[in-house]
């Protein structure tokens, strides 16, 4: 399963909708499936993009399942679910509007989404697919998360592919760009693997000096070309066109087979990354559009670091106080690390005698907590420390970790043996629960042994 955005949509609402139910493709030819609406009503998305004077009106996009791969109705909702809860966190059918429809007429099944780029209750700009790093490493971390859920093979994208625009692929007025391109593609290539090309600067050389090609531009990751007689400059881009690219290493790589599943410690790291990153998007959303109106002008330093990683246009993110008095009362029930022991052994030992349901919310909440504490934070003058009098002793605090490491160790056993996907998912969400249950101890420990050394430094 892979996620494509297409570029961001500028016309009104009917053509998207109407592409997405139409009985033909892009190319005129009749679908041999009809399409299928699987979230969403037409008329009311139609609506909200035709509500919206900004140039910029809707984002759509696929994701897409491999010929082999044959998801059922309920896994197809499930990740349909999954997909609105981390492009859209914190908010729901009342604050935005999409569209779902499955196609089918490829011989694979591709579920396109559609999302005007609105939020419903301010009128604000919503943008699934802003730009910026951080938000390329939340799709790319939820198709890992997902594949590995559904028990598909991770996607390992092809080192020396060259990347073509939707237009070069799909519309027939693209074709000669795509030609050309191709044309020159294969021939670098050729050249790279004879070792006359080693690097970016001798590749410009090589199409200026071989084939009488302009480089109009250099980007990190792409370079700009004039071809002879043409008027337009295109883009090349493309693992090959980055200014670091490392051509012997990626000759290197196409002979090593990628690894199909991911490790339980790779699946453990891409879960809390995705939960890490849908964190900020709900803590830059929360503010954006559910902040009351005048508490909007505090703000600080970590919240507009964080809005500029999230991406442009979206302006810095402030203060949230009607989210922090909720995270005072919640961490007021947790200040004692005799009851916070208790309950994550409570998890742990429960997990013993049958599976805990997966719930993001809740593995969320305790994902925030950690973020909490390993970084200053924007909100941090809502936020209480535990007093040390009642945090118990650091081998209480040690005996619980050790006994949920044991756990864990007898989880990874349990992945390894597994027979079906559903038992290796099973295993997988059980050592993530766990993982999450030592990391919260850890904390506590950390500050149990800080306080600790103060208190002594003191008594010095």
């Amino acid at each position: 399963m892979i996620v494509r955005v297409f570029s961001s949509g500028t016309s009104n609402g009917k053509s998207p909708v109407n592409y997405l139910l139409s009985d033909t493709d892009h190319l005129g030819a009749k679908r041999s499936v009809q399409p299928e609406i699987l979230a969403g009503r037409p008329e009311t998305t139609i609506a909200a993009i035709d509500s919206i004077k900004r140039k910029h009106k809707y984002v759509s996009g696929a994701i897409a399942f491999r010929d082999n791969e044959r998801p059922t109705s309920q896994q197809i909702k499930e990740t349909i679910q999954s997909f609105r809860e981390t492009v859209c966190p914190g908010l729901d059918s009342r604050h935005y509007n999409c569209l779902f429809v499955r196609h089918e007429d490829k011989g694979n099944t591709e579920i396109h989404f559609l999302f005007p780029s609105l939020e419903l209750t301010t009128g604000k700009r919503l943008c699934i697919h802003p730009p910026g790093e951080r938000n390329i490493e939340l799709y790319e971390a939820f198709v890992k998360v997902m594949n590995e859920k559904l028990g598909y093979d991770q996607v390992h994208p092809d080192p020396l592919k060259l990347a073509l625009s939707d237009f070069e692929r799909k519309v027939p007025e693209g074709k000669e760009d795509r030609s050309n391109k191709l044309f020159l593609h294969k021939r670098l290539i050729k050249a790279i693997r004879k070792g006359e090309i080693r690097n970016r600067d001798e590749l410009c050389r090589c199409l200026n000096d071989e084939f009488g090609i302009e480089i109009t531009r250099k980007g990190a990751d792409y370079i700009s070309v004039k071809f002879p007689g043409a008027e337009k400059a295109k883009r090349l881009r493309g693992p090959l066109y980055y200014a670091d690219a490392d051509y012997a290493g990626l000759l290197e790589s196409i002979g090593k087979p990628p690894a199909k599943r991911l490790m339980p410690e790779e699946f453990i790291i891409q879960q809390y990354r995705l939960n890490e990153l849908i964190a900020e998007r709900r803590q830059f959303f929360s503010t954006a559009y559910l902040q009351p109106p005048q508490l909007r002008s505090n703000r600080s330093a970590e919240t507009h670091k964080v809005s500029h990683r999230i991406g442009e246009g979206h302006g810095p993110i402030k203060n949230n106080y009607k989210e922090n008095t909720k995270m005072d009362k919640e961490e007021n029930k947790h200040n004692d690390t005799g009851h916070v022991i208790a309950e994550v052994l409570g998890v742990t030992r429960k997990l013993r005698t049958g599976p805990v349901p997966y719930q993001m919310p809740d593995t969320q909440n305790i994902v925030d907590k950690i973020k909490g504490m390993r970084e200053s934070s924007a909100n941090a003058a809502y936020k209480k420390t535990p007093d040390v009098s009642s945090m118990g002793s650091l081998n209480e605090i040690m005996s619980a970790i050790g006994e949920i490491e044991g756990d864990i160790n007898a989880a990874i056993a349990a992945r390894s043996a597994a027979k079906t996907p559903a038992q290796r998912t099973a295993a997988a969400e059980r050592i993530y629960t766990l993982t999450l249950q030592k990391v919260r101890l850890l904390g506590l420990l950390n500050d149990a042994k800080r306080r600790q050394m103060q208190s002594l430094s003191g008594q010095c």
